[in-house]
């Protein structure tokens, strides 16, 4: 939660006062585990421990709710996380031009929370394989809430025709999806462009047009429901596509649902700022674990920060200045036999926000 990313770091931090008592221990005891004991820990996690460590994020994203939900929505993505020591499945990576990790990330696309960190290899993975994990949270989660709407969020590459066939027998699932374009798609809009075009010549102004149609590629089962957005100005011509299971709303209010998912650009930001894209382990399956820590650090201190600092300037952090101005703040520790007292500098910048979550920890 602090910033340090690397096993070598414990050696330094083995003897910290306030990370002893973290884990319930005096600051008088002896240190913590050093670089070897990390090391090994990490190396010595197998395939069914992951697995129950994936289980137990979304367990307790379901827990962080007082209730269940009328509806949720997922917002789905990856990222890149390079490497540079040639790890176990790291691979080049077109687009990033960097031999690479490629991280796939869900969160909460009404708050923010992590749902689950996935480490895949350095390449996108089949639509099949995709669908596999998504479904897999996606029933999890309808097995605790099953009155709760879940509508996925994703760009052109979550757009799987194995999710949106299963969704069409699962009327507790939605989604909105990029879809990549094509000339059939092109020729579907061929009149709507013109006429978009026209108007742009005619009075010289932007001119932006939201059009829905039905559509059936040759791999999917069922017609689906294709939104466009055209938008014709001085930079040129921009056309983008999107498929939802959406029928009943306006094409314009759909597609703007749909870009709120760039939100989830800054919380894949916030994450990073855990030093979630380092992954200096040799082994596949050691990264993988080194991703859940730096998940299980994001989790931590979204919930404090939100919980114990709701309502004052903290709360509107990012990670980033919630790590340095809160978590890497200065404390003189004296440990006495009936009691330990910590003491802020009484010139903190945020004493007071540390006074309001302090009492609100310790109620």
């Amino acid at each position: 939660m602090c910033g340090y990313e690397d096993a070598n770091d414990c050696d330094r931090l083995r003897h910290d006062s306030a990370l002893k008592m973290s884990v319930g221990r005096k600051a008088s005891d002896p240190g913590l585990c050093s670089q070897p004991t990390m090391t090994r820990l990490e190396n010595h996690i197998d395939k069914r421990t992951l697995w129950k460590i994936a289980e137990l994020f979304v367990k307790d994203y379901i827990s962080s709710f007082d209730k269940a939900p009328r509806k949720i929505i997922l917002d789905v993505d990856d990222t890149n996380a390079n490497t540079y020591g040639a790890q176990q499945l790291s691979l080049f990576n077109d687009y990033y031009d960097e031999y690479c990790y490629m991280p796939m990330v869900i969160f909460d696309g009404m708050n923010g929370k992590l749902i689950l960190p996935l480490l895949r290899p350095g390449r996108r993975n089949k639509s099949l394989n995709i669908f596999g994990i998504l479904r897999r949270v996606i029933e999890y989660i309808h097995k605790e809430w099953p009155h709760t709407i879940i509508e996925l969020r994703g760009d052109s590459h979550f757009c799987s025709h194995e999710f949106m066939d299963w969704v069409k027998t699962h009327l507790y699932v939605r989604f909105i999806t990029g879809l990549s374009g094509n000339p059939a798609l092109m020729k579907k809009i061929d009149k709507q462009l013109r006429r978009a075009k026209g108007d742009f010549e005619l009075h010289h102004e932007d001119v932006r047009r939201y059009y829905s149609f039905e559509y059936k590629a040759k791999s999917w089962k069922y017609r689906q429901r294709v939104i466009a957005k055209i938008e014709v100005s001085d930079k040129g011509v921009n056309v983008r596509f999107i498929v939802t299971s959406n029928r009943n709303n306006k094409p314009e209010t759909v597609y703007r649902r749909y870009c709120k998912r760039g939100t989830m650009e800054l919380w894949i930001k916030d994450l990073k700022y855990f030093r979630a894209d380092r992954m200096s382990c040799s082994s596949f399956r050691a990264n993988m674990f080194r991703l859940f820590l730096y998940g299980a650090a994001y989790v931590t201190a979204y919930r404090l920060r939100s919980k114990a600092f709701s309502n004052t300037e903290v709360g509107a952090f990012t990670m980033d200045s919630f790590m340095k101005r809160i978590m890497l703040s200065a404390v003189f520790i004296v440990e006495k036999k009936t009691f330990i007292r910590f003491s802020f500098s009484p010139h903190h910048r945020h004493l007071e926000a540390l006074s309001q979550a302090l009492t609100r920890l310790s109620a």
